[in-house]
């Protein structure tokens, strides 16, 4: 019995503390990816022969749903939004090339059949969350404005954390350059006389 209180007191400190450890969006990313991963299709194509989707890194992802966001905010249709963001993103490279096309192709379909487009064509999870939850909204569960920025927080999150892993490997790169640059002149201090020896 005191074994099954003491289970439940921790999952009432672990509930509790989750929002200020940030532990619950931890929690909701590894759900995301359970949740993606037993809904996901087999493929029948062997691996040897799939395309590698290319990669479309954070930032163009969350210019894209902030200028989505930004459209529906205004009363517009979601399916104007997408036009706008395909006139705004026409010099963005492939990921601008690729939504001019799939906006010519799609729209005329579903504003859903644009992002799975792109989600073909892109690896990103972000986008494959988008599509997720524009398609929620579709169905009258939630609002635009609101799967907008809850995706929009999720990605600035992802680049802080990004950021920060990479300011922390900073240092130790750092160290390894300091450390060839420091000893590589005083190997070669300590050959020249040894190669000049046996040369002669």
């Amino acid at each position: 019995m005191i074994y099954v209180f003491a289970a439940l007191v921790v999952l009432a400190l672990v509930v509790a503390t989750a929002p200020l450890t940030k532990l619950d969006y931890h929690i909701r990313r590894i759900l995301r990816f359970q949740r993606r991963r037993l809904t996901k299709r087999p493929d029948s194509t062997p691996a040897v022969f799939q395309r590698a989707k290319p990669a479309v890194s954070m930032i163009t992802v969350r210019d894209f749903v902030v200028n989505l966001q930004l459209g529906t905010a205004m009363e517009a249709t979601l399916s104007r939004a997408l036009s706008q963001a395909a006139k705004q993103f026409a010099n963005r490279g492939v990921f601008g090339q690729r939504l001019s096309r799939h906006v010519e192709a799609r729209l005329s379909i579903s504003p859903e059949a644009v992002l799975e487009g792109l989600v073909n064509d892109f690896q990103s999870s972000h986008l494959v969350d988008l599509l997720e939850r524009v398609r929620m909204a579709a169905d009258g569960g939630v609002s635009y404005n609101r799967i907008f920025t809850l995706t929009v927080d999720e990605i600035e999150e992802d680049i802080r954390s990004q950021l920060g892993q990479s300011i922390q490997k900073t240092p130790t790169r750092l160290a390894v350059v300091m450390t060839v640059g420091f000893f590589m002149p005083i190997l070669v201090l300590l050959l020249v006389p040894l190669v000049a020896y046996l040369r002669w």
